[in-house]
């Protein structure tokens, strides 16, 4: 009896994995109709299952999958053509195949699922008047449905299971009888398909039993809990290696440290090949998606094609199935916002069908899984407003933040641009819940749209949790431990040399080759003493959610591997903890959270982007060091000093009005003014695209425009070369890498866009 239930699982894992095959080759059969290969593919799976199903005598399951056998007999031998509703009833039958399927788990027998409906909508796509029928003569030999209690359906041929004759079209044809017959049994249909089928030869690509049978012994399947007890034993023998390597090191003893660098090799070797146990392609999660993007698009009215690239990409199985409900709903997502509908992408100048593309590949240690389509984009405009109406920014937050920034709002609890609730979306439940599924492994999230061309959505993956590489350092008499794929560099603040943390607005800052760095403090975050040095320390420059920052420690220890081991609620509630491990000499060490040190970070960057100056100092040790932003107007490149820069947008070319002789364009509420820069240095040649760059500048609460062909570069230069000719919205040129550029009269260009902008100011603020 147990080893009964070992088959019917073995053949439930398989059925399952046959269904997930099915969904794909049916959706992409659809867009190939003609293809043998395609077609003969899905015939030899439902084969297998009916093969299968009647020896375990699952009645039903053997009659429903005969029927779309019998369907794609037809449409295999070219009998008849696949359409749309052949289509539907052949993932309807795979539908109600994996429902029996749940229920044979689940009771132990096919329950009362009802296999009859489904049966007759195949039946019916079998008589479809409008598909080609075979000869006269053929339909001729179809003998007559017999009545229920028949003789049994002959015995099949040696090297096919019980109940798992290939169909004919005659026999296609009976089955769409039999099934229409409402006083006929389910059971019966299977009767008269499997009398009507008379032998005949197997087709070669159903033939290649010792193929397969061979691909089955070469594999074989081991249960997940045993793989994470053999991972979690690797974990424990690792951390027992670096404890030894590091014993033996202190002894000195040449024949142990030999012994130790052996015992070094094979447990990285064994570590290695106990991941790869647990790795799997990413084609596993996106395996249902065809399916998703198919029916999501089509109850949506709109035409989705799907493309993948790099579905060989592996993660550990434990993230695969973190990253499946994410991944899932970036798709939907992008379905039902990004994409238009086809009159929407027709009007647009787009072909009707849009394209969504899934791409995963290998970067820095991580995974990196986009999602993209080329839909309508986000408009930025529109999330500032939503949210402005739903509290989630107030309008001086909105007012220093970025377009990127603005952007990542959609990230956060409750918020949606929906203009209706659906099934799909508008509930404000989504995206805050992609983030935090993601953040919780350890990855990230971040977004790139174009208003009008479309948007792409980047999850970055860790490869595996269990075991990762790490920097140790030490804060006060404690040790902790960083993923190193998060450190960029580690600096030290030699003291000797003059080298010191500086401060912008009471935020801590360090001057790192001329940019500054803000910086984190381990010993104020984690409440530990504080040193009142600000030299001799460490500075770990780490890279984490879209910012890089400095994390100020005490010493920095070492690189080794550590076992990542799981926190307690109440340390999680910290904050700053991804975790803790045990390191080389049996301490243990908590494992930074660097997003959330990230976080922090950024407060320290707010604070030195409202300063809006250099540090004191700087300008007396050199004077000819600026920092400005260089545009390009046609041939001519125009620099303007950063500090006169608020925000850089992107306006579309046709959202810029006119009111009266000036142009504004609708920004955040308020009608902005804009300058063309070209207009007012005499470039009138200059070609516009879709949308053109524009500086910000906002001063008292009054913002202008000024609208430039390109931004170039940001520098921090020493202006070599100097010249006071100017022009008119010019004080002059300056060498800037190694190009002669033009000083803008920043004054005088925003005078041009709005004459009034000063005019509130106080006395001192006009003169400046």
């Amino acid at each position: 009896m147990d080893e009964l239930g070992d088959i019917i699982q073995e053949f439930l894992v398989e059925s399952h994995e046959n269904l997930d095959q099915l969904d794909r080759d049916l959706v992409a059969l659809e867009q190939d109709p003609g293809s043998r290969e395609m077609l003969s593919s899905i015939f030899r799976t439902i084969h297998t299952i009916k093969g299968t199903s009647g020896f375990l005598a699952f009645h039903r399951l053997e009659t429903l999958t005969h029927a779309g056998e019998s369907l794609l007999s037809r449409l295999r031998d070219g009998a008849q053509n696949l359409n749309p509703q052949s289509a539907d009833a052949l993932l309807a039958m795979v539908d109600t195949v994996r429902r029996l399927l749940s229920s044979i788990e689940e009771n132990g027998n096919e329950g009362d699922v009802d296999v009859d409906p489904v049966i007759a909508q195949v039946a019916a796509c079998i008589e479809d008047p409008a598909a080609p029928r075979p000869g006269p003569a053929k339909a001729a030999e179809a003998p007559a449905a017999p009545a229920a209690g028949s003789a049994p359906a002959p015995a099949p041929a040696a090297d096919e299971p019980a109940g798992a004759g290939t169909a004919t079209p005659a026999a296609g044809a009976a089955e769409a009888v039999a099934a229409a017959a409402p006083a006929e049994p389910a059971t019966s249909v299977a009767k008269v398909l499997a009398k009507a089928a008379p032998a005949e030869p197997a087709h070669p690509e159903e033939t290649s039993v010792h193929a397969k049978r061979s691909i089955a012994d070469s594999s074989i399947r081991v249960d997940v809990d045993l793989l994470d007890s053999l991972m979690r034993l690797v974990g424990e023998l690792v951390l027992t290696r670096n404890q030894i390597v590091r014993g033996v090191n202190e002894i000195s003893d040449p024949a142990l440290a030999r012994t130790a660098q052996r015992l070094n090799l094979i447990t990285s070797e064994l570590q290695e090949s106990v991941m790869k146990t647990r790795m799997q392609p990413i084609e596993h999660i996106w395996s249902k998606l065809p399916r998703v993007v198919r029916d999501l698009s089509g109850s949506l009215g709109k035409q989705v094609k799907l493309a993948m690239e790099g579905k060989e990409t592996e993660l550990d199985r434990s993230l695969l199935e973190a990253v499946k409900d994410p991944l899932t709903h970036l798709v939907r997502n992008a379905v039902d916002h990004g994409v238009e509908t086809p009159e929407e992408r027709v009007a647009n100048g787009k072909p009707a069908q849009g394209t969504l593309t899934l791409r995963a590949y290998h970067e820095g240690g991580h995974v990196i899984v986009e999602i993209t389509d080329d839909g309508a984009g986000i408009d930025v405009e529109r999330v500032a407003q939503t949210a402005l109406e739903r509290g989630v920014v107030s309008r001086d937050q909105l007012a220093r933040m970025d377009s990127r920034e603005v952007i990542a709002l959609v990230f956060q609890p409750g918020f949606s641009t929906a203009k209706k609730v659906t099934n799909v979306s508008g509930r404000g439940v989504g995206m805050d819940v992609v983030k935090t599924n993601i953040e919780q492994i350890g990855g990230t999230v971040d977004v790139d749209s174009t208003l009008g061309s479309g948007t792409t959505w980047r999850l970055t993956i860790p490869l595996t949790l269990a075991i990762i590489q790490a920097l140790t350092v030490e804060c006060g008499d404690e040790r902790y431990a960083i993923q190193q794929v998060g450190v960029d560099e580690l600096v030290f603040v030699d003291g000797q040399s003059g080298q010191t943390i500086e401060h912008v607005s009471g935020a801590p800052v360090y001057r790192l080759r001329g940019k500054l760095l803000p910086l984190v403090r381990l010993d104020e975050t984690l409440g530990l003493p504080v040193r009142n040095s600000d030299r001799d320390v460490y500075i770990a420059v780490l890279q984490a959610d879209g910012r890089r920052f400095g994390l100020v420690v005490d010493r920095v220890l070492n690189t080794e591997e550590i076992v990542v081991k799981p926190l307690s609620g109440r340390m999680k509630d910290v904050g700053v903890y991804a975790g803790s491990t045990i390191v080389g000499d049996g301490k243990v060490a908590l494992i930074l959270d660097i997003a959330a040190l990230a976080r922090r970070a950024h407060l320290a960057a707010e604070a030195v982007e409202r300063a809006q100056i250099d540090l004191p100092g700087t300008r007396a040790q050199d004077s000819r060091i600026e920092r400005l932003l260089i545009a390009g107007i046609g041939e001519r490149r125009v620099a303007i000093p950063l500090d006169m820069v608020t925000r850089l947008e992107e306006f579309p070319v046709e959202r810029i009005e006119r009111v009266g002789s000036r142009e504004v364009v609708q920004y955040r509420d308020h009608i902005l003014p804009v300058v063309r820069l070209a207009s007012l240095l005499g470039c009138y040649d200059v070609e516009e695209g879709e949308t053109v760059p524009a500086v910000v500048y906002t001063e008292r609460g009054r913002s202008v425009a000024l609208v430039v062909q390109q931004i170039v570069d940001i520098v921090e230069d020493h202006i070599e070369a100097r010249s006071d000719l100017d022009d008119d919205g010019l004080t002059g040129s300056a060498v800037i890498q190694q190009r002669v550029t033009e000083l803008l009269d920043v004054r005088r260009a925003i005078l041009a866009a709005d004459p009034r902008f000063y005019t509130e100011m106080p006395e001192t603020m006009v003169g400046a």
